[in-house]
């Protein structure tokens, strides 16, 4: 069932390369080509739950362009240091710089389009294989973008903004209406003309020196009139929301297996869950780029890359037909952001 995969990713591939412009080139790790036996393992564990609860991390996106925190060439090679929760509500200054260094990143983030991963996520769901549920790390909403429904965003959305007064919630491409009028000439006064790939970062921003930063000018809550605005993401060192960690609770508990997914499953809010469902003796299993921190629970752990072995999990379960459709998804999506990027 899996002997097509090369075939239809191979003119994925090339559909990409092929671009004049690509929208966002993929960040992902190089890694080894998954063997066939881990392959049949997954494919075992995926048919065999009746439950099966998927755990997403930054791994799933790297390859829509999406930088992570913790791969070799992630956000924290370069010395970026995310910011905290507490200095975000405490001190304007850095607040300033959060939303500055977001509005530079908003243009390139906003281009990125679901992968194959996503879009094979989507199609082991409709097919009835995801009944534990989809919870994601991650906050760039590409689950949902590739057809996804019911996923359980664990850190919140970037495409949405909160007041921190008031609770008004507003879209991040409102917000960024507003900067522009308030910060008109600002790009060319700060001397940021391009921000390269390099600088982007897993927070949604760009690297920005202070100085740069220092004149730009944030609205404040357009409902109440005076509240700061945050994007509804839990930063480092926040609380994720009762409702939200309830959630995530009850659908671990509920599971009769979990698949990690591009995770190294670094964060207590994502391992406390894979935790739960070892301590109640269920198969735990991890597909990740690299160790992960579930590894040990693990009954099957699978080093290699997702955007390439979700699509043959597909394959290998429901034909080449399903696999190419897989594709054809992904391929599309990313000619759709391509030609809004050649706009």
């Amino acid at each position: 069932g899996c002997g097509g995969r090369g075939m239809y990713m191979r003119r994925f591939l090339h559909t990409a390369r092929c671009s004049s412009q690509p929208a966002l080139p993929s960040l992902a790790p190089r890694s080894a080509l998954v063997e066939p036996s881990d392959l049949a393992a997954l494919a075992a564990l995926v048919q065999s739950a009746e439950r099966l609860l998927l755990l997403t991390g930054a791994g799933l996106s790297t390859t829509s362009g999406i930088p992570d925190y913790r791969s070799p060439n992630g956000s924290y090679s370069k010395g970026h240091v995310p910011i905290q929760h507490r200095e975000f509500v405490s001190d304007q200054s850095k607040r300033r710089r959060y939303w500055a260094r977001s509005y530079v990143g908003y243009g390139y983030f906003s281009r990125a389009r679901p992968n194959a991963a996503h879009f094979a996520v989507s199609a082991l769901q409709e097919r009835g294989l995801l009944r534990g549920g989809i919870i994601t790390q991650n906050v760039d909403g590409l689950h949902s973008a590739a057809g996804a429904s019911g996923v359980l965003d664990l850190h919140g959305r970037i495409d949405e903004v909160e007041c921190l007064n008031c609770g008004a919630l507003t879209p991040r491409a409102a917000l960024q209406e507003r900067l522009a009028g308030l910060n008109a000439g600002w790009l060319e006064h700060a001397g940021v003309a391009a921000v390269a790939q390099a600088a982007m970062r897993a927070d949604g921003d760009a690297a920005l020196s202070d100085e740069a930063c220092a004149s730009f000018v944030v609205p404040e809550c357009g409902a109440c009139g005076g509240g700061p605005l945050k994007p509804t993401v839990t930063f480092f060192g926040g609380t994720v929301p009762p409702a939200i960690v309830e959630a995530s609770k009850a659908a671990a508990a509920a599971a009769d297996a979990v698949l990690v997914a591009g995770s190294s499953v670094a964060t207590f809010s994502a391992f406390r869950l894979v935790k739960r469902v070892a301590e109640d003796r269920k198969p735990v299993a991890v597909l990740n780029i690299g160790p992960s921190r579930a590894d040990p629970l693990a009954s099957l752990a699978v080093s290699a890359d997702v955007a390439t072995v979700l699509p043959a999990l597909v394959g290998g379960l429901y034909g080449q037909q399903a696999e190419a459709e897989v594709w054809r998804s992904a391929a599309a999506a990313r000619s759709r952001a391509e030609t809004s990027a050649n706009k």
